[in-house]
């Protein structure tokens, strides 16, 4: 991945896919962790 692509995606100007968080996650050593947390005021 560029480093173009990477200022593209913090500026907004797209929004990049769970592929792509894969590969920057991988690229940084990292896990990415993409999960649903409840609403702390749901009934």
């Amino acid at each position: 991945m560029t480093q173009s692509a990477v200022a593209w995606f913090e500026a907004g100007g797209t929004i990049p896919t769970l592929p792509v968080l894969e590969r920057l996650a991988g690229a940084l050593d990292m896990r990415l962790d993409v999960r649903f947390t409840p609403n702390t005021d749901a009934a």
